[in-house]
């Protein structure tokens, strides 16, 4: 049978006021849409879940102020949860009303396990779901910690080949101006030459033309 929206706004009312307490509850409704409900400081938490139930919700995630994920569950899960949680007490209240006291002491009995029970799940599902955020943090730290040796070790490369570049050319200028090519030699022997053949006829005296 299908809850009442009194029903479901009074089971969301219960889950947004466990502690931690979110800032923020993020709502995904049964016809594929997200909204985002900020819980404002003064607001009556029943007027927050019965505006979060009118929305259709299929599933709610709790976030911190850090939009960190606190909690979640699925709304149909939530709302037989709380039924079957009335349904146990409204029982117990019954059968309380047995003037055996044999009853009574078992009824009380069942109705602490039950209770411890369902206090043991809902501390176990909370400290998984803060597990695996603080995980996910690690994961994304080590990923970021990662990229940036990445990087540093690609800088690092990059600067090694350009002194290594470097060096190269000025050894190969360094034995350029050391050592010319046998072509160059040549022209330079040519070219001595010639400077001192023409020093040379400068300097030779003149002959006579055999004329008086």
């Amino acid at each position: 049978m299908a809850d009442k929206p009194t029903d479901r706004a009074a089971a969301i009312r219960s889950w947004i006021m466990k502690q931690p307490r979110p800032a923020l509850l993020r709502v995904y409704s049964t016809d594929g849409k997200e909204w985002d409900v900020e819980i404002k400081p003064g607001a009556a938490w029943s007027d927050t879940a019965v505006s979060i139930a009118a929305l259709e919700p299929a599933r709610l995630e709790a976030m911190s102020t850090e939009s960190k994920l606190l909690r979640a569950c699925v709304v149909n899960d939530l709302v037989a949860k709380e039924e079957q949680a009335a349904a146990n007490a409204h029982a117990s209240f019954v059968a309380m009303q047995s003037t055996d006291p044999e009853t009574q002491r078992l009824i009380a009995l069942a109705t602490l396990v039950s209770n411890a029970h369902e206090r043991a799940t809902d501390a176990i599902r909370e400290t998984v779901g803060v597990a695996f955020s603080k995980m996910q943090e690690i994961c994304d730290s080590l990923a970021q910690q990662a990229n940036a040796s990445t990087a540093t070790a690609n800088e690092l490369t990059v600067a090694i080949r350009n002194l290594l570049i470097q060096q190269a050319q000025e050894a190969a200028d360094l034995i350029h101006d050391k050592e010319e090519s046998p072509l160059e030699k040549l022209a330079s022997n040519f070219m001595a030459g010639q400077a001192m053949a023409d020093a040379e006829k400068a300097t030779a005296p003149a002959k006579p033309n055999g004329k008086h």
